[in-house]
């Protein structure tokens, strides 16, 4: 479930609140910043369809779409005026609506997911005036639907006990609650004659559950283009809705232009897009609404790991090729996408197709472009990337020091062009590595690592880069100074490293440049777990600094 609310007061301006998925608070408050997305449920009732199914990840803003349908299908008008709907003609009918949030299940145990299952059930059927025994919940359903006409059904959060469950190795308990949905599923499809609405949402799309198997007319429009903005902020949103708020963030001086900050923002928060088919892009909305309640313009990182699905989702990152993850666009075909079912994650072995599926779908990962049947993949935004890789860190070593500690000492030492205290925090990064991460996969790690420091400390960092005669393993730029970077693991020394950096003339590619650019040969050694030596040259000055590092053990 979301967290709770974060205000924003700022006086004369409307407020925000973020984590707060209830449609009739937010409207009721007056003073709050509502963005309006009834045009997407006017898109879902013109299409004559009834039942919608649709995927996106935690922190979007689903519960309070749920909040929003509910509010409609129970006849309460007066909330919508001055939104889009209120304009088309729609008659706002009153209907029995149950409302499931399958995220706030018990999962102690599968006796008291029953009981909440049930609990659930029952406090529909009372709203609805229908009194109904306590028993199976299929059975309950089945007890509700006879007697509720033309309910509406939203279902939110519909694959959050199974994810929950699986994340916490709990598969039997995970089969055992697959079984209930099953025949809690099958119920609904019994009645779709009568149902007038159904809505259901998820991070992932379990296409092993009956919903999905047994029901062909449920329309799920997780990757379809007219539904790409239907969560989530689209630019023009941003623009429109928090013109104040962006007012406010320039006051400083410390953006030149509203563009300049508008390009600044982008880079932090934009970036997701949900189909193949569409150009449209999105904001992180809770990462949005805390950036403009922040009290000064700094740009934070405030995508976190929200529950079972995002630590899952690194925990297999871990065991795959990880440098196609972050160095390159990972290629995926679409079918795997849609028929992905995280109970396959339960297995022993875990397909790399699972783990990039899984990925996207926790919001690691985003589509940033197709060829009709492959989609490829990217990380969204910064900060998205920086919490894959600031966990990817934590996970990977036992540290002394907090490792946002250790990156920033690294984006000190990069402004003020001292390659030393660079060569020192990654030590300290390297030394802390677990000696059985190394086995079979040395130079990626050293690499990934590499990247994963500067880019917690919120430096531009590319690896993997073409440059004049061949491809350089690193290029940083910091305030003031730009890096070249050349590793060599358990082979050549950091004077051949520095070597091939001028041979094959890496420093062509930031010709033009102003700053001061450092040219850095690197020896890593894993056994010693740390980099022993360093050939440094500021280019242009003809001169070349040797320098050992002592070795040390944690």
């Amino acid at each position: 479930m979301d967290r709770p609310c974060a205000l924003c007061y700022i006086q004369n301006m409307k407020k925000i609140l973020t984590g707060v998925p209830d449609f009739e608070a937010i409207i009721s408050a007056k003073d709050t910043i509502y963005v309006d997305k009834t045009a997407y449920i006017c898109r879902m009732l013109d299409t004559g369809e009834r039942f919608f199914f649709i995927s996106r990840p935690r922190r979007f803003g689903k519960s309070l779409m749920c909040s929003t349908l509910n509010a409609l299908f129970s006849g309460k008008k007066e909330l919508f005026d001055g939104l889009w709907i209120s304009g088309t003609g729609y008659d706002f009918k009153s209907y029995p609506v149950l409302r499931f949030d399958f995220s706030r299940l018990n999962l102690l145990s599968h006796e008291t997911f029953l009981a909440d299952f049930q609990t659930q059930i029952s406090d529909n059927a009372l709203k609805a005036g229908i009194s109904i025994p306590c028993s199976q919940p299929s059975t309950m359903m089945d007890m509700l639907l006879k007697r509720a006409e033309s309910p509406v059904i939203i279902i939110d959060e519909f694959d959050s006990p199974l994810i929950d469950a699986i994340s916490r190795g709990k598969t039997e308990l995970a089969e055992a609650m697959r079984d209930d949905f099953n025949a809690f599923y099958k119920v609904i499809k019994s009645y779709t004659g009568n149902i007038r609405f159904l809505f259901m949402t998820g991070c992932t799309k379990l296409s092993g559950l009956s919903i999905f198997s047994a029901m062909n007319n449920l329309n799920d429009i997780s990757l379809e283009p007219e539904y790409t903005g239907m969560f989530g902020y689209t630019e023009e949103e941003i623009v429109n809705y928090f013109s104040e708020h962006i007012d406010m963030k320039l006051e400083d001086g410390r953006y030149t232009s509203r563009e300049e900050f508008l390009s600044a923002l982008r880079g932090y928060y934009d970036g997701y897009c949900f189909s193949p088919r569409s150009e449209t892009h999105v904001y992180n909305p809770v990462s949005i609404g805390k950036h403009f309640s922040a009290p000064d313009a700094a740009f934070g990182n405030y995508w976190m790991s929200t529950g079972g699905l995002s630590t899952l989702a690194v925990t297999l990152a871990k065991h795959n090729d990880l440098l196609s993850i972050v160095n390159e666009r990972p290629i995926l075909g679409l079918r795997s996408l849609i028929n992905f079912d995280i109970l396959t994650l339960s297995a022993p072995d875990i397909r790399k197709r699972d783990a990039l599926s899984l990925l996207y779908y926790a919001g690691y990962l985003t589509i940033s472009g197709s060829d009709g049947q492959d989609i490829y993949l990217d990380f969204p935004n910064k900060e998205v990337e920086g919490a894959f890789l600031s966990d990817l860190i934590d996970r990977y070593g036992n540290y002394e020091r907090d490792p946002e500690t250790i990156a920033n000492a690294a984006r000190k030492a990069a402004y003020a062009g001292d390659v030393d205290g660079i060569i020192r925090a990654l030590n300290e990064l390297y030394r802390a590595l677990t000696p059985m991460d190394l086995k079979g996969r040395k130079e990626q790690l050293v690499q990934l690592m590499f990247k994963a420091l500067f880019v917690v400390a919120d430096l531009p960092v590319l690896t993997e880069v073409y440059a004049g005669k061949g491809r350089l393993d690193a290029l940083v730029s910091a305030k003031g100074h730009d890096y070249i970077f050349e590793f060599k693991v358990d082979g050549a020394t950091s004077d051949e490293a520095l070597s091939q950096i001028t041979g094959r003339h890496y420093e062509w590619i930031m010709e033009g440049k102003n700053k001061p650019l450092h040219l850095v040969g690197i020896d890593f050694r894993t056994d010693e777990r740390q980099i022993i030596s360093y050939s440094h040259q500021l280019y242009g000055s003809g001169k070349t600094e040797h320098r050992d590092v002592p070795a040390e053990r944690q």
